[in-house]
């Protein structure tokens, strides 16, 4: 669907109070580049939409997508969830730092069992798991939000609590429980009537029963084969039992008005100064970081306010400069192009700043390719992560952990990655005083560090474990690399396992950092199955 440049134009003209605004281009780039990024990265379907203030000002679909197409909205949904129990916060009904009961938290094991508070569980360091046993993201049987709570009973905490930050599904989950008990509604019934209601996000649902099936845009999955290639296929489309983390089904239209009204200081569902701190970094000094629910960071030094998302099929983001009060939501029906969704909103936002306040892009330096691609080239491995380089077209090309990534160059020794997960990452290679390349940094962590031409092979006991674990469309799948075992989970990336003992390994940084494996066998001492991050995960093959 296409909208005349010029209308927004008039409409972003009128919100300047200082002068009239040259627009006409925004509408044309911004539509070059989505259709641009869907060919690139095969995705199917885009809808987005631009908000200025209380105005969506612009609104459309692309392929599969209409502007009207309801999406899994995945971790967006933790926004609703925490304005809901701040709401319960200023009726006094909880309390940010008081300890949360016991019978909902796993086991504290720690010395002097330092108290779990609701504070810890918004911005991520209440030291849970990231899944729980019941209703996480490995399992489709539907329980309800009170079984998938009770579940973690039989668990244990991962890390103390407050000591680190580790993202989790279930914390806010349990978060949830507490709106639930707090007002003695249902969560679904709750978010209705005090949130979604409120803002006439009438296409908006917390269950597959309750969203409007008809408009439901159909998703899509590449989903690892076992023998480390891929298969595309339909996403399943179920309720999980961690509804609040990330169940919400919603329209770019919808989004926006819920990022008009955080813009107008909350709109009567919060206090303008409860906004205020669930946008200022919790439980640290740095600027960056988990607010109460939200995800604070920068745009070309704009402070930024929102959340991302990924969940079965489907890929999210909304975000808000609140000091401009712009915003842009991009949804998308491919799993995991975090990375291509979140270019497509930087380049939106971009174009906002540019039509309302003039704002011109940093300007980009001309680099050209280093003269010998060949030395990048070879194999890696990181504390997390493994690596294949090669040249390819004039180019340097490669996989990082199954995911397909293109450098562009950014000096002699630098690069930006791009690809379904990141966009333009940082890469800084190393030179030792032979010319030759021993290693890169990617990112902000990982350190890779080229792999010996010859490695040992992993003992049989451990070859043993080679396969794959779960359901079909999420496998778990282990395999062996450069004498390492590696964990491929959910559709993402290979994760370097580091042995404990003999059935036990650690996860390495990452999205289960600080957690384990353990190998399941039977009296013949086969593997039958595997505790995964405290899920039950039968082997299939």
């Amino acid at each position: 669907m296409k909208h005349p440049p010029l209308a927004l134009c008039a409409i972003l003209a009128t919100a300047s109070s200082s002068r009239a605004t040259d627009c006409s281009a925004v509408v044309p780039a911004l539509e070059r580049d989505i259709r641009q990024e869907m060919r690139a990265w095969n995705i199917g379907g885009v809808a987005v939409a631009l908000v200025d203030d209380q105005r969506v000002v612009y609104a459309a679909g692309f392929g599969e997508a209409k502007r009207d197409s309801v999406f899994r909205v995945g971790s967006i949904s933790k926004l609703f969830n925490a304005v809901a129990v701040m709401q319960q916060v200023e009726a006094g009904k909880l309390d940010l730092d008081a300890p949360i009961p016991q019978d909902l938290l796993p086991l504290n094991p720690f010395p002097g069992a330092p108290a779990v508070t609701l504070r810890q569980i918004l911005c991520h360091r209440s030291g849970l798991q990231r899944e729980s046993p019941v209703g996480g993201y490995f399992d489709d049987s539907q329980p309800s939000l009170a079984a998938t709570v009770a579940s973690v009973r039989g668990c244990v905490l991962v890390t103390r609590p407050g000591e680190k930050t580790r993202y989790s599904n279930i914390a806010p989950s349990i978060a949830g429980r507490l709106v639930e008990r707090a007002s003695g509604q249902g969560f679904e019934d709750y978010q209705r009537k005090r949130v979604l209601g409120p803002l006439g996000m009438t296409n908006s649902a917390w269950t597959l029963a309750r969203a409007r099936r008809d408009r439901l845009v159909p998703s899509h999955m590449r989903v690892a084969d076992g023998r480390g290639g891929w298969k595309r296929r339909s996403a399943p489309v179920f309720d999980l039992g961690t509804q609040p983390a990330g169940n919400l089904f919603s329209t770019v239209e919808d989004l926006a008005r819920f990022a008009s009204a955080l813009l107008a200081g909350g709109a009567g569902l919060l206090k303008p100064e409860t906004l205020q701190e669930m946008w200022r970094p919790q439980l640290t000094t740095d600027q960056e970081g988990f607010g109460l629910g939200f995800i604070i960071g920068k745009f070309r030094g704009h402070r930024t306010i929102g959340h991302n998302g990924a969940v079965y099929g489907c890929s999210s983001l909304l975000v808000l400069l609140p000091e401009q009060k712009l915003a842009t939501v991009v949804l998308g029906n491919e799993d995991i192009v975090n990375g291509r969704i979140r270019h497509i909103g930087d380049t939106a936002l971009g174009l906002l700043l540019a039509a309302k306040f003039g704002e011109k892009p940093p300007p980009v330096a001309k680099v050209s390719s280093p003269e010998n691609l060949a030395r990048f080239a070879g194999d890696y491995e990181s504390q997390s992560f493994w690596a294949h380089l090669e040249v390819r077209g004039g180019r340097l090309r490669g996989v990082i952990s199954g995911q397909p990534t293109q450098f562009v160059p950014a000096g002699e020794l630098k690069f930006t990655a791009d690809s379904r997960m990141d966009d333009a990452l940082s890469v800084v290679f190393e030179q030792d005083a032979g010319g030759a390349i021993p290693g890169f940094k990617y990112g902000l962590i990982q350190h890779f560090v080229r792999v010996p031409r010859k490695t040992p092979r992993l003992p049989p006991e451990w070859r043993a474990w080679v396969g794959r674990y779960g359901p079909d469309f999420i496998p778990l799948v282990l395999s062996e690399r450069h004498g390492h075992l590696y964990a491929m989970t959910e559709n993402m990336v290979d994760y370097r396992l580091t042995p404990v003992n003999r059935n036990v390994c650690a996860l390495p940084p990452g999205m289960y950092a600080d957690e384990q494996i353990v190998f399941l066998t039977g009296k013949d001492g086969h593997p039958h199955s595997v505790n995964f991050a405290n899920m039950l995960l039968p082997r299939r093959d």
